[in-house]
């Protein structure tokens, strides 16, 4: 058998050890023989939230809730409240399997009745959690910051009010109630468009939605509805407001109200001013103008969508444009880990009260001021 050498390191490390005396010799020996236990690793604690009514700091922990979630007391307004972070699916009746299996289907575009089926639930249940999910896209992206070269357009969708009286029924649980359908009160015109599908005037008019969208050159995207007819500089204002980062250089078309807008807020801005230019070259608007199909197309799948739940629609269609090239249960996987950890959980009586938003009835109002000043 090979004798093994020792390195020069052991070899000092013996030849010091042998000077010293016996006892320090028996120390050295114990303290070797001895099993060497790690030192704990002591786990940072958790900040305690600040109170959302008053912003107080002073609070304290009490209780957890059915679900296992920390509950707080300020200590200085006496009000209580939860943990900023939990899954959308809490609070409700059915197991997390069954929201899971829905997130899937959902991913997979089936339609609220197949979904309802599938997962024997009722369609009203089916319906409400869809918009649960779409509420926790929505306020998940409200930090977002646009970057660099930002492709910024108009979309402009029919003023829809999809849902009849007795739909707003059998949504809205107890005895039926009677209620005039929404065109009579929200349409300028009063006339029925079938839900929708249909305008009494040609061109760009009053009774077209327009969804302002964006992409960042970081690949961020951002949108919502901002108002009806032709877009104005304060109506992309509170679209884009908070949302355009130091960095950003506007690419749009040949837009008054973008041109007025990036004056107003000393951006930077390229026009294309012909549709040419907008196809192709350096500076063009394809990839905003891809988001755009992507959102009618979404919007047709689901055989219309009231004007009502658009903004959540928008940012379901943001994020599969920001989630490219993977398949339908990798996206659903991606879009549970989101819904695991969301800041606010849509609560049943919030989504029963949504209702279509204000620049809706400015229109009306001016019509109606309009028609007295004549």
């Amino acid at each position: 058998m090979k004798k093994q050498k020792f390195s020069k390191e052991a070899l000092e490390a013996y030849n010091a050890l042998m000077n010293l005396s016996e006892e320090e010799q028996q120390l050295v020996f114990r303290e070797v023989s001895q099993p060497v236990t790690p030192a704990p690793v002591k786990e940072p604690q958790k900040e305690k939230p600040c109170c959302p009514h008053c912003k107080s700091s002073h609070v304290s922990q009490n209780g957890k809730t059915s679900s296992g979630y920390q509950r707080f007391l300020c200590v200085d307004c006496r009000k209580t409240f939860g943990e900023k972070v939990r899954p959308v699916w809490v609070g409700s009746h059915y197991p997390k399997e069954v929201w899971l299996e829905y997130i899937r289907l959902m991913n997979m575009g089936a339609s609220i009745r197949t979904i309802a089926e599938a997962l024997k639930i009722n369609p009203t249940t089916a319906f409400f959690w869809r918009h649960k999910i779409l509420t926790a896209l929505k306020d998940g992206k409200s930090d977002a910051v646009l970057e660099e070269h930002t492709q910024a357009d108009e979309t402009f969708t029919l003023l829809s009010t999809k849902g009849n009286k007795n739909a707003y029924s059998n949504l809205h649980m107890g005895d039926p109630v009677f209620r005039e359908p929404d065109y009579k009160s929200i349409r300028k015109s009063g006339h029925r468009h079938a839900r929708g599908s249909g305008s009494s005037t040609r061109g760009l008019n009053q009774d077209l939605v327009c969804t302002p969208f964006a992409i960042g050159g970081n690949g961020i995207c951002w949108g919502k509805p901002s108002n009806m007819g032709a877009p104005t500089s304060s109506a992309l204002d509170s679209v884009y407001a908070g949302h355009l980062g130091e960095s950003v250089i506007l690419v749009t078309d040949a837009s008054t109200a973008a041109r007025k807008y990036a004056e107003d807020k000393e951006l930077p801005i390229i026009q294309l001013k012909s549709k040419t230019e907008s196809r192709q070259g350096k500076y063009n608007l394809q990839k905003v103008n891809n988001l755009h199909s992507s959102f009618k197309q979404d919007l047709r799948g689901y055989n219309g969508v009231s004007t009502i739940y658009l903004e959540n629609y928008a940012n379901l269609t943001i994020f599969r444009q920001e989630t490219p090239g993977i398949t339908v249960l990798a996206r659903a996987s991606l879009l549970t880990d989101k819904l695991r950890n969301v800041s606010k959980v849509a609560r049943w009586k919030d989504l029963r009260a949504m209702y279509y938003p204000r620049f809706v009835y400015d229109v009306l109002d001016t019509t109606s001021e309009d028609e007295v000043s004549t």
